[in-house]
């Protein structure tokens, strides 16, 4: 009887929605210790590249999470798909979202095409970041090697690699909107008496996470350009 239940759990939409609310905190919890990281590059390469080696030595632990993190990233994905083909096959209009008032922002509409440029981006940022030799051609600058840091201050000399980082950075941000709402919704917290405050704080949340990784690109640019 119980493995019944559980199963019937998965398949419900607000078992799903519940799953993807909770492997969507869990990722926003990422995102905010991963933009704390990356904000170390102001600190100059000694910092950024000490941080780095301090994440490095904390293996094999660090791929311990990792692996968990790719477990929910993909969870996140994959339920999120299901409700999306399934609000597709009930209304044929893509992906519907009841709002407690109002139509549904934009965040909501360009949810389907944000999330997905943004499954693009995190294939490319690991292959570009993660996967590189962090001693490699990529990491000199002047002649000399400056490791992490220098890939990430090359990468984001390129216009073009600065451009791409900054429209994922703004699809990130449309996806945090929604997905802060939907947390709210999905739990009953966001009532009539609260949805203006629950959609404020979305999107100042929002905000300053796509302003926060985006200041990185910026940074380097106007850096680079202007010196």
């Amino acid at each position: 009887m119980a493995p019944q239940m559980n199963y019937s759990y998965f398949r419900s939409s607000i078992g799903r929605k519940q799953i993807v609310a909770v492997t969507g905190l869990l990722l926003i919890g990422y995102l905010i210790i991963h933009l704390a990281g990356n904000l170390a590059l102001f600190l100059g390469p000694e910092f950024f590249n000490g941080y780095a080696e301090f994440l490095s030595g904390l293996r094999p632990g660090i791929t311990l999470i990792e692996f968990a993190l790719f477990l929910v990233f993909v969870t996140h994905i994959y339920f999120t798909t299901t409700l999306v083909l399934e609000n597709i096959r009930a209304r044929s209009s893509g992906y519907a979202v009841k709002r407690n008032q109002g139509e549904r922002s934009w965040a909501t509409r360009l949810m389907p095409y944000s999330g997905t440029f943004l499954l693009a981006f995190v294939i490319w940022h690991i292959y570009d970041f993660t996967l590189v030799d962090k001693m490699g051609p990529r990491s000199f600058m002047d002649g000399q090697s400056f490791g992490l840091y220098g890939i990430v201050y090359n990468s984001f000399v390129n216009p073009m690699h600065s451009t791409l980082y900054i429209i994922a950075m703004a699809c990130l941000g449309l996806h945090l909107w929604h997905g802060v709402e939907s947390f709210m919704q999905t739990f009953g917290w966001n009532d009539a008496k609260r949805v203006y405050t629950v959609r404020t704080i979305s999107q100042w949340f929002a905000a300053t996470m796509t302003l926060g990784f985006s200041s990185i690109p910026v940074y380097v640019m106007l850096h680079y350009y202007l010196n």
